[in-house]
């Protein structure tokens, strides 16, 4: 009756369903949990265990796997898995092996051979998959051998699947590991030289580390600042990473190399088992590929993320235009260490449009994102941080906001001078005058220079006349003048 309604209501796997109602009633009746009022995942931990208490568990999880058997929950390839884990002391619990039955249930469905058999055939069209590898794939999903998604990297021509589980705790060993098995997707992107800096990240309110990684390939030293990893105490250890980016240290290399290929981290969707949470896939693929994979039958299955095939921003490329931009004086206000250290922090970041790598040389360019790490969103705050990009240049004083049912009027003196702009917002970010605004305050205030709009991440940069003639004539930067684009930076 239960299995009819289900059915009735349109459940994908009445099974999963089914177990998952006997395992929230074991939930309750067991350790008082109610699923519909404590969402979250479930842990189970019996610490001081041994064998003859996990047999006498094994005696009691036999008869219920039989009892559920003969309701018609499994088949009988579930049934086989359920008493290999009872076997092998896998489950501490009967409502743990209930558990684990639905979600099996559900991986296995989710990768039934006629759900797979066109994602196969979408990577094989796109050559993600190769003739002689097709037949093998086809064949193992037909046999049903696949039992996790993130299997199917391993039938793609230029993939890696890394288990972060197999390396030592000890970061000296693990982190130079795990990037030269990423360097052995591609015969060209073998290195020398490595070497990395942790850096103590305090920027979030748990303790973090960020690393610097320094490595050497045809000649030339390529770095990468990866994300902030929670430490445990004071550790990060291989298995605790979360969110893999190193390997895009690899596609600077690529871009230097004028290659059509990009290293992605490829994140599979439903139909992953516990285990694999901990493994990492990675595959090379081309522009066309990296479009493919993400439509079709392969969307409902992994996610490439999202890398730059522009060719043209090269290391020798980012070398030029930073002396280009030292050269016109954008950074006249920074030591040679200041330089040197913002410098590092460029070519350590990823492969943005050049623009972007302005942010990293302190006091050159304003993002309007910034103001968010304000605690006052204002047009008063928004004039002090333009003025600071000028050093000196430009130095309002006295800055005040009135405002009224109508909108804002900004007040300020400069040289001397009263000036006001009436906005229509109270809030600059809804403001549509705001550009017009900061595109006219060198005009309004005599200055010997203007502040531009950058295209990216809503950048504002301040330029002398002769800078701003001297950036154009360089092809130094590409700049926004009344909503159109400068010379592309290429």
């Amino acid at each position: 009756m239960i299995n009819w309604a289900l059915k009735e209501k349109g459940v994908t796997n009445w099974r999963v369903g089914v177990l998952g109602g006997l395992s929230a009633v074991m939930l309750k009746k067991r350790y008082h949990i109610d699923l519909r009022k404590n969402q979250g995942f479930m842990s189970v931990n019996f610490s001081g265990t041994n064998k003859r208490w996990q047999d006498s568990v094994n005696i009691s999880l036999r008869p219920l796997l039989e009892n559920i058997k003969k309701a018609g929950l499994l088949n009988d390839r579930i049934y086989r898995r359920a008493l290999a884990g009872i076997d092998s002391g896998r489950y501490q619990a009967d409502v743990v092996m209930v558990r684990s039955l639905g979600e099996m249930s559900f991986r296995l469905e989710w990768l039934a051979p006629a759900k797979l058999l066109p994602v196969a055939k979408q990577l094989h069209e796109a050559g993600i998959v190769s003739d002689s590898l097709f037949i093998g794939f086809e064949n193992d999903i037909k046999a049903e051998k696949i039992e996790s998604v993130i299997e199917l990297n391993k039938y793609c021509r230029l993939d890696r699947i890394i288990s972060m589980a197999k390396y030592p705790d000890d970061p000296n060993i693990w982190l130079e590991q795990l990037h030269r098995d990423i360097a052995s997707i591609l015969p060209n992107l073998n290195f020398t030289g490595f070497s990395y800096t942790a850096i103590p990240d305090t920027s979030y309110s748990l303790p973090g580390v960020r690393f610097m990684i320094s490595l050497n390939c045809n000649g030339r030293t390529y770095k990468h600042l990866s994300p902030s990893f929670l430490t445990r105490d004071g550790e990060v250890k291989p298995g605790h990473i979360f969110l893999e980016d190193f390997y895009r240290i690899f596609n600077k290399i690529l871009t230097d190399q004028q290659s059509p290929l990009r290293l992605h981290s490829i994140i599979y969707t439903y139909g992953n088992d516990g285990d694999n949470y901990s493994r990492w896939a990675f595959i090379a693929l081309n522009a066309k590929q990296a479009e493919a994979i993400m439509a079709g039958p392969c969307l409902s299955y992994m996610f490439a993320t999202t890398e730059d095939y522009d060719n043209t921003l090269t290391s020798a490329k980012i070398d030029s235009l930073v002396a280009g931009w030292r050269d016109i004086g954008l950074f006249a206000h920074l030591s040679d260490a200041e330089i040197s250290k913002a410098m590092d922090k460029a070519i350590a970041a990823d492969r943005y449009p050049a623009d972007v790598l302005l942010n990293n040389f302190p006091g050159v360019v304003y993002t309007m994102d910034s103001i968010f790490n304000s605690p006052e969103l204002s047009y008063k705050m928004l004039l002090f941080q333009l003025a600071k990009i000028t050093h000196g240049k430009f130095s309002p004083v006295k800055i005040s906001e009135h405002k009224d049912k109508n909108g804002l009027t900004l007040r300020y003196f400069s040289n001397g001078k009263p000036h006001s702009y009436r906005f229509r917002s109270k809030f600059w970010m809804g403001d549509k005058n705001l550009p017009a605004f900061i595109r006219g305050l060198g005009t309004e205030n005599g200055l010997d220079g203007n502040f531009y709009m950058l295209p990216y991440r809503e950048g504002v940069i301040y330029l002398t006349k002769q800078q701003h003639s001297a950036a154009l004539e360089k092809g130094l930067l590409e700049l926004e003048s009344g909503g159109k684009s400068g010379k592309k930076l290429h």
